[in-house]
């Protein structure tokens, strides 16, 4: 029986593909019994692993393994610090700017010295006795008859006192003002 060339090529191709997937078969039964995928280990725990379990191992100074040790110890203290390479890396990524650097900022100025606050009384009006100068002021509903001398709820200390202005001080911060009487009686 005479096959056309095609059918020949067909036939020819099936039993390639066949007899490679027996061999692949054959080999998966019977070859190693190894996983497909193992973890991967380290290259230091490798070689400890290696110079371990090899035979010539018991033949070799044990300073081959001292060393490696060594080396395991460097590689993990310079783990804990950043690497020099590391940071020259990183310098790469840094933001860099054409403009000039801006200017310092200047010093801040020391906030300004307290001052008193403006006196919080009202002035209702006054009236002189045998020479003596009682003024009245009043705040909210409480009236307050004041002469020189007096303090005034321990803040104010009145000094002097006229008919036209009295001069007290700010006893918290111990600073002289003048309050100016609207009219002079």
């Amino acid at each position: 029986m005479d096959m056309p060339p095609a059918r020949k090529r067909m036939a020819l191709l099936i039993v390639v593909v066949g007899s490679a997937l027996i061999g692949e078969r054959v080999v998966a039964l019977m070859g190693d019994d190894t996983s497909v995928v193992e973890p991967a280990q380290r290259a230091s725990t490798r070689a400890r692993t290696v110079l371990k379990s090899s035979p010539s191992s018991a033949t070799e100074p044990s300073t081959t393994r001292v060393q490696l040790d060594r080396l395991d110890r460097n590689r993990q203290a310079s783990s804990d610090e950043p690497d020099a390479r590391d940071e020259s890396l990183a310098a790469v990524f840094d933001a860099v700017s054409w403009r000039p650097p801006a200017p310092q900022a200047e010093a801040a100025a020391p906030p300004p010295a307290p001052v008193a606050p403006p006196f919080p009384y009202t002035y209702l009006g006054g009236l002189s006795e045998d020479g003596v100068r009682t003024t009245f002021f009043n705040q909210g509903d409480r009236v307050l008859p004041v002469k020189a001398g007096d303090t005034i709820d321990a803040v104010y200390r009145v000094e002097q006192m006229n008919e036209k202005n009295m001069t007290l001080t700010y006893l918290p911060l111990n600073q002289s003002l003048t309050v100016n009487f609207r009219s002079g009686g």
